[in-house]
């Protein structure tokens, strides 16, 4: 199932299910841990799920800050071992704006 929304001002946006779903984690939450493995932005759910091209999928649309020079203060990133750098992703207005708008309309 693929999310879209058109009421963010910048047209539609066309998001995978764990794109929105990582998203919908950055409303709820107002930093998440961000790693690099071989290049790519990597996100590690509580569960231990990975998103790899979501976080990038996310910073491309506009809706979320990859920040690897703000490690978010005293969060354990034992989780990362291996990754090259360490940092944090943020939502962007952008992607609040999506967010209130997917809250209105719904993902289709």
């Amino acid at each position: 199932m693929d999310g879209h929304c058109g009421g963010c001002g910048g047209g539609e946006i066309y998001l995978t299910e764990k794109a929105l779903e990582l998203l919908e984690l950055l409303g709820e939450r107002a930093f998440l841990p961000l790693g690099e493995r071989d290049g790519r932005p990597l996100y590690i759910s509580d569960a231990g799920g990975e998103y790899v091209s979501s976080p990038t999928a996310l910073k491309l649309a506009g809706l979320a800050t990859l920040d690897f020079d703000i490690p978010l203060e005293g969060f354990d990133y034992a989780a990362y071992a291996g990754c090259t750098r360490l940092g944090s992703m943020a939502l962007t207005a952008r992607g609040q704006a999506a967010l209130e708008a997917l809250s209105v309309q719904g993902a289709e």
